[in-house]
């Protein structure tokens, strides 16, 4: 069990400024990404998080990116290459 201290939620526009030119990496966070509605443009992400909020979910998908879980990105980076935390 980890306590809320150690997984803070992260919005969807701080998470798109943070993967700004890293192209074809994934991003992967300990905690819960929320939707912002600030962002109006949402660009191609791919995402591995412990929840997404069901519109930030929704968000994502349908500007061509990926929702992953953490047994997801086991599968598909088991070395962590081409990550970003």
């Amino acid at each position: 069990f980890m306590s809320k201290t150690n997984k803070p939620p992260m919005s969807l526009s701080k998470l798109a400024k943070f993967m700004e030119g890293k192209d074809g990496k994934i991003a992967v966070l300990v905690g819960t990404i929320t939707d912002d509605v600030r962002l109006y443009d949402v660009p191609k992400l791919r995402v591995c998080a412990l929840r997404f909020t069901q519109t930030a979910r929704a968000r994502i998908i349908k500007a061509g990116g990926e929702c992953l879980t953490f047994d997801q990105l086991a599968l598909i980076a088991p070395t962590g290459a081409g990550t970003v935390l």
